[in-house]
């Protein structure tokens, strides 16, 4: 690999070398959409990354320093940089000033044939175009487009992780404790170390993640070599709403460069004695169904299976054109632990009943089940639909009140996510009301197939989760920890097939 003069690449992708001729600019263009496929940019995206390439290759081929030599070519470098994919198109070709070019404006027709089109088409389809001329080693293009959260895939991040035949440090002891704020910053590089650019948004952006800090919307703990002082661990809790007390266990990583192997659990530990402390009701993880890795983990630490919930995770790799989503799907599986173990009544349709007391069982959670009422409910409806990050393109749709219209407003929530070509969508119905069966029935006759419980989950109260799926998926491919969750998993397409036949 050959760095492009003037920065230091981040994660090389790709180079490619081409003669200074204008018919090679196909080729430049299809390797420039491989990439774009690779880095999972939409239709939009992949065009405008397509139509900069060849707006550049081609002033680099005609502003060449004359007739280019048999050995003459263009370079092309693909790589990120921060959270960028850059472009960049190396020549020694007569330099030009991009900001004194002539510049293309659409006030009539006949600026059509003016130069400076390709400049603006340019500086349209990406972030960034600039120009660096490096004296007798020629000119370079950089062209930049940000990425997309949790689009590069595992693949090309694992060239970050050590080498091997490398030693790894063996921390026997590390010191595991609350991050400080100041530590802050450390937490945003450890996870770029780690992980590049796939955490969520908030842990590359010190001010937000300060803010979810001093806001108690997240808890950072941390673990350090003592004798380096180095941080070399990472996990937290997110409080999705602070009012309610379920935070959700994740964002753990480990420095690939050490080795300490009880630290992952010594760090929960930590969080899960300080959510007691606290007097969390309890805590739910989201443990992606492609390893085991993690849902052994969690049993581990004294959670079990409750739900899980099909196609909700992007995969490393994703493609959308014309706004339909082709990638395939990842799934996580979910689990809780409780510290709150009251017992309280909750309604549930007799069909699940025997699975959903079962599920009551691994958790330790009593509860006592009825089967509600037969008559429609009246009052008040209240139901929101809630988009995750569009890397995800998912919805959950909320119910916080069963009332009168709350089939119509389920159904019209539904409806404008199909609208919006959702992947899946994830009901969450209140388990306290004696109304619930009764919606849970009326919500499977639209397509949502059973996905699970969660207890406390909103306003203190239980929740019974329901999914439609509208995007293929290889339910082969999932893989769950354990008898229970394997039976859970069994349930799920065993009512996904059901559903399908009503």
């Amino acid at each position: 690999m050959t760095p492009s003069i003037g920065h230091s690449v981040t994660l090389f992708l790709a180079q490619i070398s081409l003669p200074v001729r204008r018919i090679m600019a196909q080729s430049a263009v299809e390797f420039a959409a491989q990439i774009a496929k690779i880095l999972s940019f939409d239709a939009k995206g992949t065009f405008g990354i397509k139509l900069a390439v060849d707006e550049a290759f081609c002033n680099a081929v005609d502003h060449f320093s004359g007739p280019a030599k048999e050995d003459e070519r263009i370079h092309i470098e693909f790589f990120i940089e921060e959270d960028f994919l850059v472009i960049s198109i190396r020549e020694k070709g007569i330099p030009f000033d991009l900001q004194q070019a002539e510049r293309y404006t659409p006030d009539c027709l006949e600026n059509m044939n003016k130069p400076g089109l390709g400049t603006l088409l340019m500086h349209q389809s990406m972030d960034s175009v600039e120009l660096f001329v490096h004296g007798r080693e020629g000119k370079e293009t950089r062209l930049k487009k940000r990425l997309a959260y949790g689009t590069l895939p595992q693949e090309l991040l694992d060239t970050k992780t050590v080498t091997h035949g490398k030693k790894r440090i063996t921390v026997k002891e590390p010191d595991v404790r609350l991050t400080t704020v100041k530590e802050l910053p450390e937490v945003c590089r450890l996870a770029w170390r780690c992980y590049g650019y796939t955490q969520e948004d908030f842990l590359y952006d010190l001010d937000a993640l300060t803010k979810k800090v001093e806001h108690n919307e997240f808890l950072s703990v941390a673990a350090f070599d003592p004798d380096s002082g180095a941080m070399i661990g990472h996990a937290g809790f997110k409080y999705h709403d602070p009012a309610v007390k379920v935070p959700e266990l994740g964002l753990a990583f480990v420095d690939p460069t050490y080795r300490s192997p009880d630290m992952p659990k010594q760090m929960a530990r930590l969080l899960f004695d300080l959510a007691e402390a606290e007097g969390d009701l309890g805590i739910f993880d989201c443990s992606v169904t492609t390893h085991t890795f993690s849902q052994k983990g969690m049993h581990a630490m004294g959670s079990r299976p409750c739900s899980l919930f099909l196609g909700i995770a992007a995969s490393g790799m994703q493609a959308k054109e014309l706004g339909t989503s082709k990638q395939e799907k990842g799934s996580v599986i979910n689990h809780y632990f409780a510290f709150d173990r009251s017992p309280k009544t909750i309604y549930v349709p007799r069909r699940h009943t025997a699975m959903v007391s079962e599920i009551y069982e691994w958790l330790e959670v009593p509860r006592k089940i009825e089967h509600g009422d037969t008559q429609p409910p009246t009052g008040e409806s209240s139901v929101s639909v809630f988009p995750l990050p569009d890397e995800l393109n998912v919805a959950f749709i909320i119910v916080h009140a069963i009332g009168e219209n709350t089939r119509q407003d389920v159904a019209e929530g539904l409806l404008r996510c199909k609208q919006d070509r959702r992947d899946a969508v994830y009901a969450f119905l209140p388990l306290g009301v004696s109304s619930s069966p009764r919606l849970v029935e009326e919500c499977e006759k639209m397509g949502f197939s059973f996905a699970g419980i969660m207890p406390h989950i909103h306003d203190g109260d239980d929740r019974i989760l329901m999914q439609y799926i509208d995007v293929r998926l290889d339910l082969d491919a999932i893989r769950v920890y354990g008898d229970m969750s394997r039976k859970l998993f069994a349930y799920i397409k065993e009512e996904q097939l059901r559903v399908k036949d009503l």
